[in-house]
């Protein structure tokens, strides 16, 4: 009987390999939750914002939980039918509700370009292209065009006018 006990039963090879395999899932997701196993969650979250904080607690949360799972399906329950799949779902809308803060908080910070632009543009000073008219001229008031006189003629007499005005400047520097 003793010798029956110190040999191991032979295992299918597909079994074998999901073992090692499973084996070194496990090894992997030691090494990558070994940092969080070492420092404090305090020292941790000291550094975080409230919403990383948040996203690391979720994070916890769901790999133990998935851990379980997985443990529950080592032991031939079905995890379908625990009270995990339910922490699990629960779990996930919070993840959900924790990336459309993130969104919001991004779409905040992103600048509307067309908004600024227009912004910048209505906020600088622009002259009165349109109307030909210096500043100086701007303030006195023209007077209308008499009977029969046409629109060239009207230009003839507002570049007469700009005519002594640059003679009278021309004359007071002297």
């Amino acid at each position: 009987m003793a010798a029956q006990i110190s040999e191991e039963p032979e295992l299918p090879e597909e079994v074998t390999e999901s073992l090692e395999t499973f084996h070194e899932a496990l090894g992997k997701v030691e090494d990558t939750f070994k940092p969080l196993l070492e420092t404090s969650v305090d020292d941790l979250k000291e550094k975080m914002d409230p919403l990383q904080s948040a996203k690391l607690d979720l994070v916890v949360a769901y790999s133990i939980n998935s851990m379980f799972w997985m443990y529950l399906t080592t032991q031939g329950v079905n995890p379908r039918q625990h009270p995990v799949k339910s922490e699990l779902d629960r779990i996930k809308k919070y993840m959900g509700k924790v990336k459309e803060a993130t969104e919001k908080k991004e779409a905040s910070l992103r600048l509307d370009k067309g908004a600024a632009k227009r912004f910048v543009k209505s906020a600088l000073w622009q002259p009165d292209a349109g109307k030909g008219k210096t500043p100086e001229a701007s303030h006195k008031e023209e007077e209308p065009p008499q009977k029969g006189e046409s629109k060239k003629s009207e230009k003839r007499k507002s570049e007469g006018k700009l005519a002594k005005s640059t003679e009278k400047k021309k004359k007071k520097k002297r």
